[in-house]
């Protein structure tokens, strides 16, 4: 493509704009009116959401957001904008012309908005990059979707790549490693839990590239081309890779998936119940991280470090450490730069 302008598109989930309620209950309306995060037909959705959801959960949402709100605003947007910055920061040292931006999946700033944006500066040719390391079809694949959507109403002439997962990246997994290293050798722990957002069993299927084996018995005890999509055997193979990376023992390390809500069937283990049983057995002391997210947010900020934390102590365990995401730190920025196109 002649004079071809470059641009780089960084995303993740969504915010509210504020802790209050009202904020929560119009990010929450977005957020699970997708069909790829509540998949029931629409008016059962609609019904279920609107009628039943946004009537009680926002103000518990809201008490849980408070929780981890900071001066400067949501830790997600705030991790996902120096993220973003640095890796504008290390084209700019490249003397690129490369634009960077960052969108948020629900809330703003919008894809759609960030695309304009792209195309008032001339961009032709776009990466685009959902900062969830693991695929699954109500993140990644609800994701790529708008984008395309939006793509295609913005930029249709534009030639694109996306990234659909860095789940097995040496850069993810080793900066995983860098952050984790120091804190296993300050706490000695007597385990590892590496705890991966939950998702409902059902939508392992759903994706574009299902899986030809899914929940079955050691169906996840190796990531091969039969499951290379499949969110639990990737979740499973980070787990792997990092401890490999770490030297740290299999026999101490605990993979587990969190959030999980209603009365379906999610992919287990469950965090919280293995929480409660991990004292019984003698662990006393442990580590905690979660993979699955590469900014902090209300996922790991109050139901890990807060309420899992609790649940641990309470259930006799006496040392509960959590490891904060990668968020922006430089080795991840410069993986994530090395991923959408920096050459160094």
């Amino acid at each position: 493509m002649q004079n071809q302008k470059s641009g780089v598109l960084l995303l993740n989930l969504g915010t509210p704009e504020s802790p209050a309620t009202r904020d929560v209950r119009s990010y929450l309306k977005e957020f699970l009116n997708d069909p790829y995060v509540i998949d029931l037909p629409a008016i059962p959705r609609k019904l279920l959401v609107n009628g039943i959801i946004l009537n009680t959960r926002p103000r518990k949402s809201a008490e849980a957001y408070e929780k981890i709100w900071t001066q400067e605003g949501s830790p997600l947007m705030i991790h996902t904008r120096a993220l973003t910055e640095k890796v504008k920061a290390l084209f700019q040292k490249k003397a690129s012309g490369t634009s960077v931006k960052m969108a948020m999946r629900y809330g703003k700033p919008s894809i759609e908005d960030a695309l304009r944006s792209f195309k008032d500066e001339g961009v032709n040719s776009l990466v685009f990059l959902p900062l969830y390391p693991q695929y699954s079809y109500a993140a990644s694949e609800s994701s790529i979707a708008e984008f395309e959507r939006a793509q295609r109403k913005v930029l249709p002439g534009a030639e694109v790549r996306i990234i659909e997962d860095f789940f097995a990246e040496p850069g993810f997994i080793e900066s995983l490693a860098a952050t984790l290293r120091p804190v296993i050798e300050q706490e000695k722990p007597d385990a590892l839990m590496l705890s991966y957002h939950g998702v409902p069993e059902r939508q392992l299927l759903k994706i574009r590239n299902k899986p030809e084996t899914c929940c079955s018995p050691g169906c996840c005890d190796r990531w091969t081309r039969e499951n290379e999509k499949c969110y639990r055997a990737q979740s499973y193979e980070t787990s792997r890779r990092l401890i490999q990376t770490l030297d740290w023992p299999e026999s101490k390390t605990v993979t587990a998936f969190q959030s999980r809500l209603g009365r379906t069937k999610w992919v287990e283990p469950y965090t919280d119940i293995v929480l409660a049983e991990l004292p019984k057995k003698g662990i006393k002391n442990l580590v905690v991280a979660s993979p699955s997210f590469t900014a902090d947010c209300l996922e790991t900020l109050e139901e890990i470090q807060l309420r899992y934390r609790e649940l641990f102590l309470e259930a006799g365990g006496e040392r509960f450490t959590y490891v904060p995401c990668l968020n922006s730190r430089d080795d991840f920025a410069a993986a994530v730069a090395s991923w959408v196109g920096l050459k160094v």
